[in-house]
């Protein structure tokens, strides 16, 4: 018996254990911060700390836009890191900025302003599922004028984008001081979720190319963004949300045009 206890010992000696190295797990980890910040700020919202509230979106907008990159960079990206991630997405830009304009202004309009949290949510979960749904799909399954055209457009708005401008009512009342009507927030919240689960053609950022002639007013214009933020955020940052809202417009038209062009 003690022989083959001392074979088998050695046999599993032989066998190669292979384990992951660490960076493999820091896209994922950047991802659960980034739900935990969102989740936070309910807990602020709870408490009634607005301006605390509005700045832990925002941190979690960051980890949003940093998990991604890091798996590119770690060579992490993984199926488990893709639903994590829009699952992190759901929490912190669908449910936590419905919550945080709930417990500011829609619990003022009571059952309506349930249904408007409600609705948000719904067409947050609904998006995401969207975009799951694509995302699966080979890229064989596409036709190539599709496939180029989903790198350089979004199909409505992205979850980060919705989260943010469903809080630009808030950062409004913060700054100037001015009450904004219940209504308005609820009228906020039922548009953007219908713009999250339309068609409409919005631009992925990240896929634009900048040409060398727009570098230096690119530059001019981050410094001029860095300067709003550290002086009155909540300004600024609804100034970029409606601009944001007006781009659809300019959006819509190069898509189209896109399209004839890939046509031909």
């Amino acid at each position: 018996m003690k022989v083959k206890s001392d074979k088998l010992k050695t046999r599993l000696m032989k066998i190669p254990f292979k384990g992951y190295p660490i960076t493999r797990f820091i896209p994922n980890m950047t991802t659960l911060l980034g739900l935990c910040v969102g989740l936070t700020a309910v807990y602020h919202a709870l408490h009634q700390e607005w301006e605390r509230s509005l700045w832990f979106v925002l941190i979690a907008t960051v980890f949003d836009g940093m998990d991604g990159r890091l798996a590119r960079l770690f060579n992490a990206s993984s199926r488990f890191g893709a639903e994590l991630d829009s699952l992190s997405d759901f929490v912190t830009f669908g449910v936590s900025p419905a919550l945080i304009t709930y417990f500011f202004s829609l619990n003022k309009l009571g059952r309506l302003g349930w249904g408007v949290v409600l609705f948000f949510c719904i067409c947050s979960g609904l998006r995401l599922a969207r975009f799951n749904t694509i995302s699966v799909e080979p890229e064989d399954s596409f036709p190539e004028a599709a496939v180029a055209l989903q790198k350089k457009y979004f199909s409505g708005i992205p979850m980060p984008a919705a989260g943010f401008l469903m809080l630009l009512p808030l950062m409004v009342e913060i700054d100037t001081g001015y009450g904004v009507h219940n209504y308005v927030y609820a009228v906020f919240g039922v548009c953007i979720g219908m713009l999250m689960v339309s068609k409409v053609p919005t631009f992925a950022f990240k896929g634009m190319k900048i040409q060398p002639n727009q570098i230096l007013p690119l530059l001019g214009g981050i410094g001029l963004f860095v300067i709003g933020m550290i002086t009155r955020p909540w300004l600024i940052l609804p100034i970029v949300g409606i601009l944001y809202i007006f781009s659809f417009f300019f959006s819509y038209k190069a898509y189209r045009k896109d399209l004839k062009t890939l046509a031909n």
